[in-house]
């Protein structure tokens, strides 16, 4: 079962020798009770932004694609897309096949199929082939589709902040203790007590590390591919 906001806040304030909050208060608390609750989702960013390929933040999104519009916007909690996931996918009601979409970087797409696409009418439309993205960060697709396509990708999302007492984190419970530490840190911080912040520090640091060989790094002789696969801007050549 996943461990809800409340519980992680009220196991916070139990480690500094704090009372601990109702459900019925949660929403109203304020002074260090407040400054607890911001805490945690402070530890759960930074959980987040030390390692973006923790499986717990690996999501799927879709993106509808009309006739003759050839860049969107990709979803707004993104951090690093999947560039070898984005597919077509099949429909069978407009007897659409299934593809795999190729991607190709912002030079590459200008140099070779720029002008092509801004002098396309709609007799030159296509289902797309190649994926790209865009200086101002939207995803393109070349040939500009010539129908309506359902298009899927993985990518890895920004860690949403909890808000309710009954919103679960995205952490798996067994590193609740990893959450609870950089809780602990942040809160201390506040207080300036840094002497106490350098111990539960030194303990956060340590657990995100063993977080990482436990979810990731478990097999050593697997080679590491997200340099190829998980930038932010597309490197690939079509």
């Amino acid at each position: 079962m996943a461990t809800t906001f409340l519980t992680l806040v009220n196991d916070t304030l139990r480690r500094m020798n704090e009372v601990e909050v109702s459900a019925t208060d949660f929403p109203n608390v304020t002074g260090f009770r407040a400054v607890v609750k911001d805490a945690v989702n402070s530890s759960l960013q930074e959980i987040s932004q030390k390692e973006f390929e923790f499986p717990f933040n690996h999501t799927t999104g879709t993106l509808d694609l009309v006739i003759g519009t050839d860049q969107y916007t990709l979803a707004t909690d993104l951090k690093i897309a999947d560039w070898d996931s984005f597919r077509i996918n099949y429909d069978e009601s407009n007897n659409h096949g299934a593809r795999v979409l190729k991607q190709i970087n912002y030079d590459s797409y200008l140099k070779r199929f720029f002008e092509r696409d801004a002098e396309a009418g709609t007799g030159d439309y296509d289902q797309p082939i190649y994926v790209y993205r865009t200086l101002d960060n939207k995803i393109g697709f070349t040939p500009k589709p010539d129908a309506t396509y359902s298009v899927s990708y993985s990518y890895f999302a920004y860690a949403t902040d909890l808000s309710s007492a009954t919103d679960t984190m995205s952490v798996p419970d067994a590193f609740k203790h990893v959450v609870i530490d950089g809780a602990q840190y942040h809160s201390f911080m506040f207080r300036d007590n840094t002497q106490q912040a350098a111990v539960v520090k030194a303990k956060f640091d340590e657990g995100i590390e063993r977080m990482r060989t436990l979810l990731i790094n478990r097999f050593t002789d697997v080679r590491d591919t997200r340099v190829g696969r998980l930038l932010n801007v597309p490197h690939g050549n079509a």
